[in-house]
């Protein structure tokens, strides 16, 4: 995928935008709406898949009080798709090794890793757990685009 495709649109925690016909109302109703690989219930479509990881512990006290997450949350109309990225959530990394399975939906933050960021991650939404800005990454050319609504 050529970096020039993938377009990267900051928006508010608040701000409504729509995906697949379906309306969300900022990052609260995403999280409400998505599912993760613990989820038993797939949903419906458009289907949105969680994917998190917790900002680094370094002692005991980080662990009591670190309560923010790096948040991906890949979007899709295909089922078959989001069953993948759920079946990947529920693997740790020490199974990934194990297995030798190759991590296929990472959680990306845009501004670091445009170089890993693949069709098949497109398109996603990043929250970096902490802030009031979300980012919209996704193909340009996609046929189904994530639309800010105004």
């Amino acid at each position: 995928m050529n970096r020039e495709d993938i377009q990267v649109t900051q928006i508010h925690i608040t701000e409504t935008f729509r995906y697949g016909g379906k309306i969300f109302h900022g990052l609260e109703e995403l999280r409400k709406y998505s599912i993760n690989g613990y989820s038993d219930k797939m949903g419906w479509r458009p289907f949105a898949v969680r994917k998190e990881e917790g900002y680094p512990c370094f002692d005991s006290s980080d662990s009591m009080y670190e309560d923010r997450s790096y948040q991906a949350y890949f979007l899709t109309m295909d089922k078959e798709k989001a069953s993948a990225i759920c079946a990947e959530t529920r693997l740790c990394k020490f199974e990934f090794s194990r297995k030798g399975i190759e991590e296929q939906y990472p959680v990306m933050e845009p501004g670091f890793s445009m170089s890993k960021i693949q069709e098949r991650h497109l398109p996603y939404i990043y929250y970096h757990g902490d802030g009031d800005w979300m980012e919209i990454v996704q193909d340009k050319n996609a046929p189904i685009q994530v639309v800010v609504e105004s």
